[in-house]
């Protein structure tokens, strides 16, 4: 259509259909729902949900994880076809694995991607640090007003369990020792008891058997300690485990890590500060310090098991190194 040939009024029409059209494209968000997170949950809630969003003129196409790394697959076929909002709904694993469809080879899949946390997991401590709320209805805010904001990323090389070296990206935090532990033993109990309450249950019946490692830690190339240790947390976030402000201070956008050191602690002090992480307090014991870098190296000569946002991934020894303002995600 020539705009030269345009009246006002149709000129004006002509905007209002663009913007139309637009906000449809805006509106029309690719979805990725975990139904068994939050202890399967998700999947008896999301039809419900489903129906709020379109009710609300928000389009959504839809596809559900079958299996554990289904939502990498899925994210980046929807962005090579052309999808550009991404929303994730289930906890920070969903969310990491969406993370990892996003990327290849350290570049965004579509430039122009946003991703948006609907979050329905049983620790979603991303969000946290995010400060985005799991209300629905301060999702849609999210959706509609929600700016683009490109947060810090980590990516981690480590062994898998079959032995094979392999880099996967990581949002939150990433811990070698007992939490890693706990993890191990999470996925291989049927204790069902809620999310926080579950973990919490697990994580004492992994204290009452768990021993301490000898670790090697290196931060930017120079050797920090080589001694026995309970664990190494390497954060992006503060939060951790279901609301455990474990790293008071982390920055999402410094472009550096926090690093937890937990100390040779026994288990009555692991204990104490395990209560003293939800208030962020722990930090005043003797054994536990925090310091800062850009990549840092662990190993073990001890088998130590891996996690990462909750998920089990494989052993030392890992590589973890800072990807500066690289996550784009929408928040208000």
């Amino acid at each position: 259509m020539d705009r030269k040939k345009l009246t006002k009024k149709e000129m004006k029409q002509e905007e209002m259909k663009q913007e139309e059209m637009k906000q449809e494209e805006q509106y029309h968000i690719f979805t990725v729902v975990n139904p068994v997170s939050d202890g399967g949950k998700t999947g008896k809630i999301w039809p419900g949900y489903f129906e709020k969003f379109v009710e609300r003129g928000i389009e959504l196409t839809v596809k559900e994880t079958k299996y554990s790394g289904h939502a990498v697959e899925l994210v980046r076929e929807a962005l090579e076809s052309g999808f550009t909002r991404i929303m994730t709904v289930g906890g920070d694993g969903t969310v990491n694995e969406a993370v990892n469809g996003m990327f290849r080879q350290g570049e965004l899949v579509n430039p122009d991607t946003e991703l948006i946390i609907f979050s329905r997991g049983t620790g979603s401590d991303f969000v946290r640090s995010l400060g985005i709320s799991g209300s629905f209805e301060d999702i849609v805010q999210l959706i509609r007003r929600g700016k683009r904001t490109f947060f810090d990323l980590g990516l981690v090389t480590y062994v898998t369990q079959s032995g094979t070296e392999e880099k996967r990206y990581f949002i939150n935090v990433a811990d070698a020792g007992m939490g890693g532990a706990t993890i191990y033993n999470l996925k291989n109990s049927s204790a069902d008891l809620g999310g926080v309450m579950t973990y919490l249950y697990t994580a004492l019946k992994t204290l009452a058997t768990y021993h301490n490692k000898a670790f090697t830690l290196k931060v930017d190339g120079r050797e920090v300690l080589n001694r026995c240790l309970n664990s190494i947390m390497v954060a992006n976030g503060e939060y951790f485990g279901g609301g455990m402000k474990i790293t008071p201070g982390a920055d999402l956008q410094d472009g550096e890590f926090n690093i937890l050191i937990i100390g040779d602690l026994n288990k009555l002090e692991v204990l104490i500060n395990l209560y003293k992480t939800y208030r962020g307090t722990h930090l005043s014991h003797p054994g536990v310090e925090m310091i800062k870098g850009k990549k840092v190296e662990i190993n073990s000569i001890q088998e130590t098991w891996l996690e990462i946002d909750g998920e089990l991934v494989g052993n030392l020894p890992a590589v973890f190194e800072i990807i500066t303002n690289r996550l784009p995600v929408l928040i208000i």
